[in-house]
């Protein structure tokens, strides 16, 4: 018991010393540290980040869910019409909303035209709508007289195709992505073969944008692209999940490098 006991404690103290040492900014990580280790106890410091850029079938895990739940749905009740049409609209919706996301990119222009025009329609139905003219009801009419239904093998269909598409996209961004450090920027590329660059990261400059506004909404994404320039090249990373966690970081390591470089270069 008392050996038990004493392990569990070098370990918490190997564990804290490990977090000690990554929490100063120039510290290098020990021989005898495995990298995954020393990662996350830097990620954790604030010290480090990991920028995965994705494709853009990330984007249709939501769609998955969606055909997931309307096949499981329609299979529980196959034989109500109108049920089955309602969850043939849902994913009709779904996908309409979805496929805007791959053909357009809306910006912050097009959105507030967007916008506008929803506001406005919708304006007009309300301003119009009357016992002699019923807008609201004919159009609810309109859409059950659609009858947009799929079989419970069709959304099943989807829903694997979907998430294989995502689970690709999931892959490459475990095979290539960069990690930014105070001092250097590593680039990753099949990573699980070991091939990787280090660019020194002296005074960088890492620009965010956000060049899709449905993208940076959506409230499982916020996504957005990071352009870093670094002395030797610029790297562009779009698709990043999560952009202004992202950005807090960056701006994080970037103004400790540059208080530790002009310390250095001025000393008191």
């Amino acid at each position: 018991m008392t050996d038990s006991t004493n392990s569990k404690d070098e370990a918490r103290d190997e564990h804290g010393n490990l977090l000690s040492l990554a929490s100063k900014a120039d510290s290098r990580k020990p021989e005898d540290v495995r990298d995954g280790a020393w990662r996350k106890a830097r990620i954790a410091a604030g010290h480090m980040v990991v920028i995965r850029s994705h494709f853009k079938s990330i984007f249709l895990i939501p769609l998955a869910i969606i055909s997931l739940v309307c096949g499981i749905a329609v299979t529980m009740n196959p034989d109500a019409d109108n049920w089955r049409h309602a969850w043939g609209l849902i994913w009709i919706f779904g996908f309409m909303f979805y496929m805007n996301i791959f053909i357009f990119e809306w910006n912050r222009a097009w959105t507030i035209v967007l916008l506008g025009g929803m506001v406005t329609t919708v304006a007009i139905m309300f301003a119009i709508n009357s016992d002699a003219l019923p807008v609201f009801s004919g159009l609810w009419d309109w859409l059950k007289g659609l009858k947009l239904d799929l079989s419970p093998q069709a959304y099943m269909f989807f829903f694997m195709f979907f998430a294989f598409c995502a689970a690709v996209s999931w892959i490459k961004t475990r095979l290539n992505y960069v990690v930014i450090e105070h001092n250097e920027m590593q680039i990753y590329r099949n990573a699980f073969f070991g091939d990787r660059e280090r660019i020194s990261m002296m005074n960088p400059r890492i620009e965010v944008k956000v060049q899709d506004m449905v993208e940076y909404f959506h409230p499982f994404y916020r996504s957005g692209t990071v352009v870093v320039h670094a002395p030797t090249k610029t790297i562009i990373l779009d698709n990043v999940l999560g952009i202004r966690r992202i950005e807090r970081i960056t701006d994080r390591l970037g103004s400790t490098l540059s208080v530790r470089v002009e310390n250095e270069g001025h000393p008191n």
